[in-house]
């Protein structure tokens, strides 16, 4: 069976010829029609790495060899069936190579250039989802099965070199126990002890055997063995030695084999770079020579991508969410913000503009402070406050949820006062609801407790707190 080997760069549907270094090889192996073949496929990625067998993992594959593009002709090989990936080698089985549509096509010629489309399908589809295109030659055959045998020459007398050819040929010999069963002897294993007479005939000329002859077995031998011994380094340019330093039953080879000249260093630098229209497949093309690459490079052009168009974007600012207070400037009342944007211009924008746009709260709340509570005076200093008591002091409602702290005055005694002087860590302090009391005072902080407080005595509508 004929193997033929392919390394083929498979960057595009078109696939480039290279050799196992990923350098591009501009001769064709050659397919021999009527020769069972097996035709095995190796891939590279830009880079030379072989591409795995992850990325070849279809349920099934198409083969086909043809010298046109015409989809309706039939091509001169196909193989549907027997195609597998074995350790990252695509190997295609060739057992029909003898088809009448490939004697069609090379006709009397020696040999021709076929093109070759691999494709590969996923499970249930009809349209490829990988394929691959290369060429290959096809060699044509000087005669074949079908065809008729020379007639031998009639007087009998042989030619010279008719003589010559049957001295050349081997003589095939027959083994027999009994003189009467005769089969085939087996030169690589020896002549079997049971075996008694033997008979000849010339290979070539195939006619009858000799008389049959008495085979005398003698003695069995000794079985003779072969070593290799020790494998030495002789200097670049010496000849190469054996030496049998065993004897002629159990020898003992010592090898020496010379090493190898120092090659010259190989360069590779890039030529020319040429940009190619887009339609084009990429090139490399060698313009030094094997030891001194000069590689130039043809690079398509991308496709000319789709005209762009104009677009406008508008900001507006509200002072609510659904757009009330609406502006295109923005203010600190002003917290939500919008967009929209626009393929054609729009001179004043108005809310009616800004309808199904997403009001964002952009700026945060005045005056709002979140963290640690601190109480401290010129003697004492208290973080992470949780409860506030104020002694000597009463409280009343003021306007706008306001709740008032005043020190105790005369006439109120500590028993009243106690009663409503008690501020739960768990209320918050918001800027209106602040330590001096006024709209204008210092912000407010956050104070939370999460101790459980008994609920408090009823207190007059003046004490309530807000928060």
């Amino acid at each position: 069976m004929q193997t033929v080997t392919m390394y083929l760069r498979a960057t595009s549907v078109k696939a480039t010829l290279v050799d196992e270094w990923n350098q591009t090889v501009s001769v064709l192996p050659a397919l021999t029609r009527g020769l069972r073949a097996e035709l095995v496929l190796k891939l590279l990625d830009e880079n030379g790495e072989r591409l795995g067998p992850e990325r070849l993992d279809y349920a099934s594959w198409d083969f086909a060899v043809a010298n046109d593009w015409d989809t309706e002709t039939t091509p001169q090989l196909r193989v549907s069936e027997g195609i597998e990936v074995v350790d990252g080698d695509i190997r295609i089985p060739l057992t029909e190579t003898n088809t009448e549509e490939l004697v069609a096509a090379l006709g009397k010629s020696e040999q021709a250039t076929f093109g070759c489309e691999l494709a590969g399908f996923t499970a249930g589809e009809t349209n490829p989802e990988f394929l691959i295109q290369f060429d290959i030659i096809v060699r044509n055959r000087r005669a074949d099965a079908g065809t008729g045998r020379p007639e031998p020459v009639g007087d009998g007398s042989y030619t010279a070199a008719q003589i010559r050819a049957l001295f050349a040929a081997s003589m095939e010999v027959q083994l027999s126990d009994d003189g009467e069963d005769w089969y085939a002897a087996d030169p690589g294993g020896g002549t079997p002890d049971s075996a008694r007479w033997y008979r000849i005939r010339n290979a070539l000329a195939g006619h009858d055997w000799s008389d049959p002859i008495p085979l005398v077995p003698g003695p069995r031998g000794l079985r003779s063995t072969v070593e290799v011994g020790e494998v030495g380094t002789l200097p670049a340019g010496s000849a190469a030695t054996v030496e049998n330093v065993g004897d002629e039953n159990d020898a003992v080879l010592n090898f020496g084999i010379p090493q190898g000249r120092t090659g010259t260093a190989a360069t590779v630098e890039v030529g020319s770079v040429e940009m190619v229209a887009s339609d084009s497949p990429a090139e490399v093309r060698n313009s030094g020579t094997a030891s001194a690459a000069v590689l130039d490079f043809k690079i398509p052009r991308g496709p000319t991508g789709a005209t762009g168009h104009e677009a406008y974007l508008y900001v507006a600012y509200a002072e609510n969410t659904d757009g009330r207070g609406f502006s295109l400037e923005p203010a600190a009342s002003r917290k939500y913000r919008a967009e929209i944007q626009s393929d054609t211009p729009i001179e004043n924008p108005t809310l009616s503009d800004f309808a199904g746009a997403r009001w964002m709260k952009y700026v945060g709340d005045d005056e709002t402070v979140y963290g640690d509570v601190l109480v401290a005076d010129a003697d004492t200093s208290v973080a992470q406050v949780t409860r506030i008591v104020f002694e000597n002091a009463k409280i009343r409602r003021g306007i706008a949820g306001e709740v008032i702290v005043n020190f105790k005055e005369a006439g109120v005694t500590d028993e009243e006062f106690d009663r409503y002087a008690v501020v739960n860590g768990r209320t918050r302090l918001s800027s209106w609801t602040n330590g001096g009391g006024g709209q204008s005072a210092t912000p407010g902080l956050v104070v939370e407790n999460h101790t459980e407080i008994p609920a408090l005595a009823a207190i007059n509508n003046y004490a309530a707190f807000i928060g």
